[in-house]
């Protein structure tokens, strides 16, 4: 890949060994530099996670996207430093179990004789930096008290604020192939009941901060501690500019069509 454009738009330069502090660097560095977000989806695009396309979205046009995104571009660039990496796919812990599809993207990255579970993409609340992947793992990490356990066949991401606990997500540590990624990719930017098409987001983190933007509510994380703002549909614009630095299109967007919202 791209790697000297990619550690260019992060602010790291070499030499960067494959080792743990590496590891922690380059996830760090991906996580305060590049934008969750849905808006390719909510403005009626496709989303690719082919790594040309993904080097175009995000080094050259400045953009961000979701979680196959960004942990297919951020395991390239492992590659190219030398890392290996295993991706595996998760359900996300919202809603009746019933319903939780394989919709989100993990990846597992072996140091030497130790295992890390790393994810740069599951938006604000996602890990600022991997955690070692075994039972009964913990870390804090920007205000949430992240901890993996394991329940039988699966592994649970679980985080805690200053407010209550919760399981974000759920995975098997089976190995998934690139078709695997694109198959779940596909059924999770294009399917009507996909909560990427029934909601707009734009999520980041800053050294001290996690920032929301669902739909019409402004979450600002800090210590733990959240804050939500309504913010009026006609501000929306002005908003995202001042709080992530970004153009937004006028819309209007896939959730607030008819046969989306009434679903």
């Amino acid at each position: 890949m791209r790697l000297r454009d990619y550690l260019r738009r992060l602010g790291l330069s070499g030499p960067l060994t494959p080792d743990s502090d590496t590891l922690r660097r380059v996830h760090r560095a991906h996580r305060e530099t590049f934008l969750f977000d849905n808006l390719a989806i909510q403005t009626g695009g496709r989303v690719s996670v082919a790594l040309g396309d993904l080097e175009r979205k995000f080094l050259d046009e400045g953009r961000g996207g979701y979680c196959f995104e960004h942990n297919t571009l951020f395991a390239a660039a492992l590659g190219d430093l030398g890392f290996g990496t295993t991706a595996l796919l998760g359900r996300v812990r919202r809603g009746p179990p019933a319903q939780r599809g394989r919709t989100h993207m993990v990846l597992l990255v072996p140091v030497d004789r130790d295992v890390w579970l790393a994810d740069v993409g599951f938006g604000a609340q996602s890990l600022i930096e991997p955690i070692p992947f075994k039972d009964a793992a913990a870390s804090t990490q920007l205000g949430l008290a992240y901890t993996l356990r394991r329940e039988g066949r699966l592994w649970v991401l679980a985080a805690t604020d200053a407010a209550a606990a919760m399981d974000l997500y759920e995975f098997t540590d089976d190995p998934q192939t690139p078709a695997d990624v694109e198959i779940a990719n596909h059924y999770t930017s294009t399917h009507p009941a996909s909560v990427f098409r029934r909601t707009l987001t734009i999520q980041r983190v800053t050294r001290d901060e996690r920032i929301t933007l669902r739909n019409d509510t402004l979450i600002r994380q800090r210590g733990g501690r959240a804050v939500e703002a309504r913010v009026d549909r006609a501000r929306l614009p002005e908003v995202v500019r001042e709080a992530f630095g970004i153009e937004l299109a006028h819309g209007p967007f896939v959730f607030e069509e008819p046969a989306i919202a009434t679903a």
